[in-house]
């Protein structure tokens, strides 16, 4: 199975996990669809800014001989998702916005 298989694999996986997740911890006026589709969209988004910010930083300081141990891997994905993971639960737990009716 080649690396590209396997992370498609593992985001499949981790977005059918965030389904009850969501559910249990999105505002209680939030739609669920729509909750699950803002806390999967900054995730996304997060974790792939987060990724390419520290896959330069660690190229430019010559420093991707990290990312060949695992302590190194492991701490690198840690640095990628955490803070993903807090920004879309920061969102998710925002109450919806009024729409002002006309």
């Amino acid at each position: 199975m080649s690396t590209q298989s396997l992370g498609i694999i593992l985001w499949f996986v981790l977005l059918l996990l965030a389904i009850p997740y969501v559910r249990r911890a999105k505002h209680p006026r939030t739609k669920p669809l729509a909750a699950y589709m803002v806390f999967v969209t900054l995730f996304s988004v997060g974790a792939a800014v987060m990724f390419s910010v520290l896959l330069m930083l660690l190229s430019g300081y010559g420093g991707l001989d990290a990312l060949h141990n695992v302590p190194g891997a492991a701490l690198f994905l840690v640095l990628v998702f955490v803070p993903a993971f807090l920004l879309g639960r920061w969102q998710l737990k925002k109450p919806p916005r009024q729409v002002p009716v006309e």
